[in-house]
């Protein structure tokens, strides 16, 4: 989930003089908005197709829909769209499907999308409460409850310790993650192959971030830098073992702390849910008790 960025591609299809473009390989199809006369897209939105027919956008990631510029118009957006639906039409979908991005990464943006799925059709099917952590130039500690700020120093008096790892191996990351997830009657949404094709595909996106008790790894998160401004805190777990301990507390201060240090405006924290995909009021809790701000984060649907 890179910020859109130059494209070098050879286009397999394109279509005049709607100065729109699609690629597809076997797995994810990709569209591409131009103005006339310009060599880069305005705006891109990826899909997949799924069983019976349903095309989601994008399945497997935490949220999709279109990316696009912050001058691009409704009209420009509406054509785009109309696009998009009509190709994939053509290759049979019965559905689309677009998890959108949560609204504090780009309001404005963010509402002028929303009008343009539901002038074109567009049913909201679900709306998630997302967290975030506003970055600024305020200690992690300071924007903490006073219970959490406890578990800090806890945590530091225990010796514990976090920084950045990204040399670990993805298959001692994705085993840590999937372990620790099992033990809490969770799974997680990635295969090692998927793991490793990302870091390997970004490795300027994807981070690693673990907490140390000595040499033993007892917490770990991945994150993805989505653009210039935001940086979501994608697969996040701990060893069960050391929940006295509150690792994930001292884990994200220090992903807070290379936030500000990388002048990322926005700690994405995700929505609290549970394996089913059902709100979890007390991880939510967690999330606001170490600084968490709360935003939408919508699911968009449409039958064909």
């Amino acid at each position: 989930m890179p910020e859109i960025k130059t494209f070098d591609f050879e286009p397999h299809l394109y279509f005049e003089p709607a100065h729109a473009l699609t690629q597809t390989n076997e797995r994810l199809h990709s569209f591409y908005l131009f103005r006339e006369n310009r060599t880069k897209p305005v705006a891109v939105f990826h899909c997949s197709k799924q069983a019976n027919d349903v095309w989601i956008s994008p399945p497997n990631a935490p949220f999709g829909g279109i990316q696009c510029a912050d001058d691009c118009s409704a009209d420009e957006l509406a054509f785009f769209l109309h696009f998009i639906k009509s190709t994939i039409f053509k290759q049979g979908a019965n559905k689309l499907i677009i998890k959108s991005a949560p609204t504090c990464y780009e309001p404005k943006l963010a509402d002028l999308l929303t009008q343009c799925y539901v002038n074109t059709n567009f049913l909201a099917i679900r709306a998630c409460t997302n967290t975030f952590i506003p970055v600024s130039f305020a200690d992690f500690r300071d924007r903490i409850v006073p219970a959490e700020q406890r578990r800090l120093r806890k945590a530091r008096r225990c010796g514990l310790t976090a920084g950045l790892a990204n040399k670990l191996p993805s298959a001692l990351i994705y085993r840590f993650l999937t372990e620790c997830r099992a033990q809490q009657g969770y799974c997680i949404s990635l295969t090692l192959n998927q793991v490793e094709t990302l870091r390997s595909q970004f490795p300027e996106n994807f981070s690693v971030f673990v907490v140390r008790d000595a040499l033993k790894i007892i917490a770990l998160t991945l994150t993805v830098r989505v653009n210039k401004r935001v940086l979501y805190n994608f697969l996040c777990s701990y060893l069960p073992e050391y929940r006295a301990h509150s690792p994930t507390v001292i884990l994200l201060e220090t992903v807070y702390n290379y936030c500000r240090q990388e002048k990322i405006e926005i700690l994405d924290l995700g929505i609290s849910v549970d394996d089913q995909g059902n709100f979890k009021p007390s991880l939510h809790r967690f999330k606001r008790n170490v600084g968490g701000q709360d935003c939408l984060k919508i699911t968009y649907e449409i039958d064909f």
